[in-house]
């Protein structure tokens, strides 16, 4: 069990943007497989309100003690590939920067631990000849 992946743990509210489009979506993070992935599960909620879309998706998210790497494996509603890119990164100041390196180019999920909100954010960029653009910016608050 890793503790710093232990703060996902819990019901979670997703708000955020996608675009012009409103998220809202509800998150679950738990312990699986003998607590060696953390599975982060998200529903839309409301979906249709302010552009909400639907959308599902379960992240399973792991430390590798031998590279000192965190790895985001994520399965969501956008499609089945027979091609699966693992997020990989490091923690570094309350931050894990996942980044899938695809054929199209880099895509990015930063997940980021505000300790003293006990939230995080996500900010979700993708890279186009050389030009970062934001995907998607998201925020999680503690949920009952």
């Amino acid at each position: 069990m890793n503790s710093f992946l232990g703060n996902l743990v819990g019901k979670w509210s997703l708000r955020g943007k996608m675009g012009d489009r409103t998220l809202l979506q509800k998150a679950v993070g738990r312990w699986i497989l003998d607590d060696l992935f953390l599975e982060l599960r998200f529903k839309a909620i409301r979906i249709g309100k302010e552009g909400n879309p639907p959308y599902e998706a379960i992240y399973l998210i792991g430390y590798d003690k031998k590279t000192g790497n965190y790895v985001l494996n994520l399965f969501d509603t956008f499609g089945v590939t027979s091609r699966p890119v693992p997020g990989v990164g490091r923690l570094e100041c309350n931050a894990i920067g996942f980044v899938f390196n695809h054929d199209t180019g880099p895509f990015k999920n930063v997940f980021t631990w505000h300790p003293k909100q006990h939230s995080w954010t996500m900010l979700l960029t993708s890279e186009e000849k050389g030009k970062t653009q934001i995907f998607a910016e998201k925020e999680m608050t503690p949920s009952n």
